[in-house]
């Protein structure tokens, strides 16, 4: 479920906007795609106001636990999912942080190693969101790109590809994370 527009306003509509954000806050509900949420006394909030080159950029980003509200038959789906993703996720980074570490000191990541980040990075890719398509398509470029660089044992085309996963990853984590 997302809610999300980009779209050139008037500073009187954006204002309107968020007046009636602020007042849905205050009241305790929020209405997201026909859905009614609770919403928490305290919640992580995450505020980016900057200036920079002749721009500024104002970035709000709140997030609260809404599971609680499931049904129960449409909660443990959810709660298995979850633990799935974050097993995928550790997985992954611990695979990921030996082949960046072997790569960085100039050689080529073995065979089991490969296989084991492959293998992590597919099982990320069936878990994710529909939503996240375009970003993890990107990452299995990158990951193909990774793997023909290995079998042609170019050293140089293997560290870049490291480094565009590890952008793609951050990319990743700071849009849906």
């Amino acid at each position: 479920m997302k809610e999300k527009f980009a779209e050139t306003l008037s500073r009187q509509g954006l204002a309107g906007f968020l007046e009636s954000l602020a007042q849905d806050l205050r009241q305790g509900e929020l209405e997201v795609e026909g859905n009614t949420w609770s919403v928490p006394e305290e919640m992580e909030a995450e505020v980016s106001l900057k200036e920079k080159k002749g721009r500024l950029s104002l970035k709000l980003k709140v997030k609260w636990e809404t599971l609680p509200e499931y049904k129960p038959e449409a909660r443990e789906p959810v709660v298995q999912w979850q633990q799935s993703f974050k097993g995928v996720k550790e997985r992954l980074q611990i695979y990921f942080k030996d082949l960046h570490a072997t790569v960085l000191q100039g050689s080529f990541p073995g065979p089991r190693t490969m296989e084991n980040f492959i293998e992590a990075s597919l099982a990320l890719a069936d878990l994710a969101d529909p939503e996240w398509e375009e970003a993890m398509q990107a990452y299995l470029d990158h990951l193909e790109a990774l793997k023909r660089a290995v079998a042609c044992q170019d050293l140089e085309a293997t560290r870049h590809e490291i480094l565009d996963l590890r952008t793609a990853m951050v990319v990743c984590h700071r849009e849906f994370g």
